[in-house]
């Protein structure tokens, strides 16, 4: 595993990288040109044998940890003004990596992301004083980057012009802060394409649940590409607010269903059930009722592919939910110190999935096998001092997420599965 901090325009590259990158290049095939003699993009999927991490802070006392589940995590180490980042290449299945800032006011925890083509985040701001969110882009990987970011508003798509053909050299970071860029009032979803490479992006949050309140920060997870149906988990047990914000990116209304997985089965809310989202436009709509300091998981369905997180604030804190995919085979991840508890919801058949908790230093706190009833969630309180945990599904049936409190404040993230097989972009002239 090699650490260290990525600067312009240089970038180290492994010889496990190369040699996958040469052999997704020699095995080419159905490349779509963007114009005569123009660079063409495709991917091909391979099996995974590295994966990169880019902790991009962001976020004032940013600090970033990597490790192995189960192994003895190496001490943290601060993020500066460039990304932190993590090569992997060995044992990279159950490998994680996340970032944690603490102060008075808040508790902020992500992890950190891998490069992809495609992103989105749900729930960000563009407003200077009340809310706004920085983007973070990183381009780990050898060869040019080149993005597209488009704004997504309440009331449609945002002007952004300065926004596509963002170039991102080998090594080097972008950042953009939307406030500036693409300034608006309201929730914003963002989606950010690679037309060429890949990147990743760590989005900053800035955000004042109250009128007057002093503003906290929070890192914005990453939300799947819009589908029909989404699980959001990671979410508090009883929030003082909680609101749903979707994002309809397509060119007709969407009306998106809401469930609530509980810990008594499926149910739906009595306040809105349904969520009317416009045309290239952002909804957002407050879901306090579905709280009752239970385990939940909130599942949403639509004709037309949404996405979507929760935004929840808690003791003065906010934090975001996490739309996640079923756990298959193993996944480990990270956790920030504090009172904690993991919630696995069932949005199918009853499943077991066996929990192991590990402290700092490797050693073993909790392993229990855990049955998650036909549509239902289930708590399981994380022990003091739990550092990292390791999730092991018996069938692909189950999401999970946690929840983190502490005098600073509250973090919660939806567990994505662990990566098995990486996408890889393949360019060569088209013809």
């Amino acid at each position: 595993m090699t650490d260290r901090p990525t600067s312009d325009g240089r970038t180290t590259v492994t010889a496990l990288m190369l040699v996958a990158l040469t052999a997704a290049v020699l095995t080419l095939a159905g490349t779509t040109p963007h114009g005569v003699g123009a660079p063409a993009q495709t991917y091909k999927r391979v099996d995974l044998e590295q994966r990169t991490f880019s902790c991009g802070g962001g976020i004032d006392g940013a600090t970033a940890v990597q490790g192995d589940a189960g192994a003895k995590l190496a001490a943290p180490v601060p993020v500066g003004e460039q990304p932190r980042q993590f090569d992997i290449d060995h044992g990279a299945a159950l490998s994680f990596a996340a970032q944690e800032s603490r102060s008075k006011s808040w508790l902020a925890w992500g992890p950190c992301p891998e490069p992809r083509p495609r992103w989105w985040f749900v729930g960000a701001g563009a407003a200077t004083v009340a809310h706004d969110t920085v983007l973070t882009i990183s381009n780990p990987r050898p060869g040019q980057a080149d993005v597209d970011i488009d704004v997504f508003g309440p009331n449609g798509p945002v002007a952004a012009p300065g926004l596509h053909g963002i170039t991102v050299p080998s090594g080097a970071t972008k950042v953009v802060d939307l406030a500036r860029s693409a300034p608006a009032v309201g929730d914003l979803a963002v989606n950010v394409v690679a037309t060429r490479g890949l990147v990743a992006i760590t989005a900053a949050d800035r955000f004042a649940p109250g009128v007057v309140g002093k503003a906290v920060q929070e890192w914005l997870p990453g939300q799947p590409l819009p589908s029909r149906a989404l699980t959001i988990a990671g979410l508090p047990a009883k929030p003082e607010r909680a609101s749903l914000v979707v994002v309809n990116p397509r060119k007709v209304e969407a009306i998106v269903s809401v469930e609530v997985i509980g810990a008594t089965g499926t149910f739906t809310p009595k306040d809105n059930a349904t969520v009317t989202v416009p045309p290239g436009s952002v909804a957002t709509v407050p879901v306090q009722s579905v709280f009752d300091g239970g385990p939940v998981a909130l599942r949403i369905t639509s004709p037309q592919p949404v996405t979507a997180t929760v935004r929840a604030v808690a003791g003065g804190d906010v934090a975001f939910g996490t739309g996640s995919g079923p756990l298959q085979g193993a996944t480990g991840f990270a956790v920030p110190q504090g009172s904690g508890q993991l919630v696995l919801s069932s949005a199918g058949d009853k499943s077991s999935v066996q929990v192991t908790a590990f402290d700092r230093s490797g050693k073993q706190l909790l392993d229990r096998s855990v049955t998650v009833a036909k549509a239902s969630s289930v708590a399981i309180p994380l022990p003091a001092g739990t550092a990292d945990v390791r999730l092991t599904a018996a069938t692909p049936a189950v999401y999970a997420g946690f929840s983190v409190t502490d005098t600073a404040g509250v973090a919660t993230a939806g567990v994505v599965p662990s990566i098995r097989s990486v996408l890889l972009p393949v360019v060569r002239p088209a013809w």
